[in-house]
């Protein structure tokens, strides 16, 4: 028994002298019995991944960085698959990705600030897109679609200040235009 303790002791030293030598470092937290809480991961001084667990030892979420800058977040589900991702893009907006318990990508949009800032995508669970609505600063302002599962558009209208404005068109699922409504800040004219 002590030999094997012996033996695990001169193991994490040698793994703790292997990433000193090669400029990584690691840093650790722990719930107040002991388990795992977070975890950060260290090179050349430069953050290069944080992950967070519940207190039974489930990964919560996970963030990765490039030159010591958040570049993805992922969070999971209690059964260790995949629920969210969130992407920082260039215009400091980020690409939050929805994903279902399949698997199956629900929704892809952007945000800014903490609110939708852009296009607003929805997906049915065959992965053909749903909606299409564009959010300014978390208002609903512009363009926006709606498609039948086979992919054709059923609905076409815009938003002006969160209110539908103007044209409201619904189509057959063969393309041929059915209605046509004008809106004005939200009241049918």
């Amino acid at each position: 028994m002590y030999k094997h303790h012996l033996f695990k002791i001169t193991l994490i030293i040698l793994a703790g002298l292997l990433l000193i030598s090669t400029g990584w470092a690691a840093g650790k937290g722990f719930y107040p019995d002991g388990q795992l809480k977070w975890e950060y991961l260290f090179q050349d001084g430069q953050i290069q991944e944080a992950k967070w667990y519940n207190e039974e030892g489930q990964l919560l979420s996970r963030e990765i960085y490039v030159n010591g800058q958040p570049e993805k977040t992922e969070g999971y589900r209690a059964d260790g698959s995949l629920e969210w991702q969130v992407k920082t893009l260039a215009d400091n907006h980020q690409e939050v990705t929805r994903i279902d318990e399949t698997g199956k990508m629900t929704a892809r949009y952007q945000m800014l600030d903490g609110q939708p800032d852009g296009e607003y995508t929805t997906y049915y669970d065959e992965g053909q897109i749903k909606q299409i609505v564009t959010y300014n600063k978390g208002t609903l302002e512009g363009p926006a679609t709606t498609f039948y599962p086979s992919g054709e558009k059923e609905h076409e209208f815009s938003y002006v200040n969160g209110q539908v404005d103007g044209p409201y068109r619904t189509f057959s699922e063969d393309g041929k235009l059915l209605t046509e409504y004008i809106f004005s800040a939200g009241q049918l004219q």
